[in-house]
């Protein structure tokens, strides 16, 4: 049984019997409803995955990168940073050993 991998002969006859005995006369109607969803389940996730590519498709479409639409920032408009506009609440600096 490939489709169900760790699930042998003996699983399978013995699940088949357990069917038999729920569902009796209504077994092959139980069997072709249980058809019809998951058809019509695997319709459904087709065309989710089909929207989910159009989305991401779209959303790389519009944020494309282009180097001839920028130019780089001359040293004039780059902003300056000075080191008094850090604040006190920064903990970014090394630690200090004593070493003696």
């Amino acid at each position: 049984m490939g489709f169900l991998p760790g699930v042998g002969t003996t699983e399978m006859l013995i699940v088949g019997i357990i069917a038999l005995l729920l569902f009796g006369r209504n077994l092959p109607n139980v069997a072709k409803n249980l058809g019809k969803s998951f058809g019509e389940f695997k319709k459904g996730m087709s065309g989710f995955q089909e929207e989910f590519r159009n989305v991401t498709r779209d959303a790389e479409d519009s944020v494309r990168y282009t180097p001839s639409e920028t130019k780089p920032a001359t040293p004039e408009e780059r902003p300056k940073i000075k080191a008094s506009d850090a604040s006190a609440d920064d903990d970014f600096s090394a630690p200090r050993f004593d070493l003696e």
